[in-house]
């Protein structure tokens, strides 16, 4: 009996043992990608989302070297690779919008990458204006906190530097932010405001009016821990060709 049970607890160790390995695995193989392999957003190469990210032997060709600054581990920061990719991007963009300007990181990165010539408009609700912030009846209270933590900024890291004439700053609650301008004249778009479902469906649907045929549209914080983008944008790739970066959280979609 004794020799039954020492040779079960060595099978159930032996089967737990290969549990865990394969679980690390398969947190390896699915890193980066969606939790789950049936929602609509399914898996993009970056090389098939534009040429410049075409790999060679050596790895990425260097016409996607870009200038950037490194991110510090925050999770609402862009990580390197993406911030590499946004900004590989922007060296083609004459025209780029962001939504959710928050320290002006990203920013700075469209514009030391973009042509000398570009536009490049940027939206955050400033300090004055956290009581204009409209949630939606299905957004939860945590994510306007968290909308408001980050609009404390007057000035950014572009302020004053030589790329900073290339940037126009916008104050005020994207929902009320006109678009007209913009209309069907951006290149590169970036949606990484509020991620409160009203607010990505917003300025989702914004983006979709101000941006050109073949323009790209980025969504940042693709993931089940942001509810709000990763529902709203399961429901947009029912219409439209929205893929998702592997590695990143980015979501992606050039428009037709």
């Amino acid at each position: 009996m004794l020799y039954f049970l020492g040779a079960l607890s060595l099978a159930l160790a032996a089967a737990a043992i290969f549990a865990l390995r394969y679980g690390l695995r398969e947190r390896r193989r699915r890193k980066g990608r969606p939790f789950f392999d049936s929602h609509p957003v399914k898996p993009l190469a970056l090389e098939k989302l534009d040429p410049i990210f075409t790999v060679t032997e050596h790895g990425p060709s260097l016409e996607s070297e870009v200038l950037l600054v490194g991110d510090v581990g925050s999770y609402a920061s862009t990580s390197t690779t993406e911030a590499w990719i946004l900004g590989a991007l922007a060296k083609r963009a004459s025209c780029i919008f962001e939504f959710g300007t928050c320290t002006g990181r990203t920013t700075y990165i469209f514009a030391r990458n973009a042509p000398e010539d570009a536009r490049i408009g940027t939206i955050t609700l400033g300090p004055n204006d956290v009581e204009t912030y409209k949630a939606g009846a299905e957004d939860p209270e945590g994510w306007t906190k968290e909308a408001i933590a980050e609009s404390q900024y007057t000035d950014f890291l572009y302020t004053g530097t030589p790329v900073a004439s290339k940037v126009t700053q916008i104050f005020g609650d994207s929902k009320a932010f006109d678009e007209t301008p913009w209309l069907g004249a951006c290149d590169l778009i970036f949606v990484d405001g509020a991620h409160a479902y009203s607010y990505v469906k917003s300025d989702t649907e914004k983006a979709l009016r101000m941006i050109r045929p073949g323009g790209i549209i980025v969504w940042h914080d693709f993931s089940p821990a942001c509810p709000g983008v990763w529902k709203y944008l399961g429901e947009l790739a029912a219409t439209h060709p929205v893929g998702h970066i592997a590695g990143t959280r980015l979501a992606v979609m050039r428009a037709v």
